[in-house]
């Protein structure tokens, strides 16, 4: 089926019912701005990182389909009777997505320049199309009977936009100095480690004892945070020597506070039971060798899975713990951190 009907050709086009108007009348002017902002959120949403902002955007381009129907509908009698429109719930959804993101932003007390990210950008050209749209839907309301609520779904929508787009500016910024900084640390660890002398890269020794060196540490650390990133789950990251002290506990942003307690204890388990805290489920079963061993030691020890113990030439040198996804997830990321670092146990 052709998509050219050849019915405008004369600068006219069908409102919904069939009456035809000029192609700059006010009305078709309108709904064509709803359009084009409906286009620039489409655009938009294909650099914005937020996944709550992704769905905002996504349901926001759903109610201007809806706006400009009814703006295309001139005639009363020829709306649908299952014609969806924009309600009041989707303007207190805005509202809510505002608080939300405004939440989270330092004050400002001045004008800002539009946009400092590509998501920033799109999203404030998405604002000036939202406002002209408004401009527009005004002055049609000046002639033509309009709802209160599309007038004010259109103001809100610019205010909404306004804060996505700061919301992703600073997002964009933080993820830069947290990029920056983890490249200017990963290179002046480089420079050091390249400095020492060739016998210092030999396998650490503590009073006699096997120990876990601050490279291996972060590779091991570097290895984790690569693959929680990868399944897009934030996690804790812990590990501790071989007497179950902490060495270092990292969160990653967004991963549940819960977690800084759970991944500690992981890794002490690991340690004290010298077994990965999978493997003790078993055990602590009603009528098992280690029922009640939980309770038993104070809550210090965890028997789900993503604790490892690490060895080094078959000797105990320490424990890693992992907590944030569902327990696969944690076993996973875990495991994946130990790849390629011959931290296991030799048979």
């Amino acid at each position: 089926m052709s998509i050219y009907t050849k019915t405008g050709d004369k600068g006219t086009t069908a409102l919904v019912g069939g009456a035809r108007v000029k192609k700059t009348d006010l009305r078709v002017e309108t709904y064509g701005t709803v359009d084009e902002l409906n286009a620039m959120l489409s655009l938009a949403s294909k650099e914005v990182k937020d996944a709550a902002n992704q769905s905002l955007l996504e349901a926001l381009q759903y109610q201007l389909f809806y706006l400009g129907a009814e703006l295309a509908t001139a005639d009363p009698a020829a709306t649908k009777a299952n014609q969806r429109v924009v309600t009041a719930d989707d303007i207190t959804a805005m509202e809510n997505a505002i608080d939300r993101c405004m939440a989270a932003l330092p004050p400002v007390h001045s004008f800002v320049l539009p946009g400092t990210s590509e998501a920033g950008s799109r999203l404030h050209v998405a604002r000036t199309i939202a406002r002209r749209a408004e401009r527009r839907l005004v002055e049609l309301s000046e002639t033509a009977t309009i709802r209160p609520e599309l007038l004010k779904y259109l103001n809100r929508l610019s205010d909404c936009l306004y804060a996505l787009a700061r919301f992703e500016d600073q997002q964009a910024h933080t993820d830069q100095i947290v990029k920056t900084v983890i490249q200017r640390y990963l290179s002046a660890t480089t420079e050091r480690r390249n400095a020492l002398p060739a016998a210092t890269t030999a396998t650490p020794v503590v009073n006699g004892q096997l120990a876990l060196d601050f490279s291996l540490a972060h590779r091991l650390l570097q290895q984790a945070i690569c693959a929680a990133s990868e399944l897009q789950v934030p996690v804790v990251i812990a590990l501790t020597d071989r007497h179950g002290n902490a060495i270092l506990t990292y969160r990653m942003p967004d991963a549940l506070l819960v977690s800084l307690e759970l991944a500690p204890k992981k890794a002490y388990t690991a340690v004290a039971l010298k077994a990965a805290t999978h493997e003790l489920n078993a055990a602590i079963q009603p009528g098992a060798d280690l029922f009640q061993l939980e309770a038993s030691s104070g809550g210090k020890v965890v028997t789900f899975g993503g604790g490892y113990p690490l060895y080094r030439d078959g000797h105990l040198v320490g424990g890693l713990g992992i907590s944030g996804g569902s327990v696969e997830q944690d076993m996973r990321i875990a495991q994946a951190a130990l790849h390629g670092l011959h931290l296991g146990k030799e048979e």
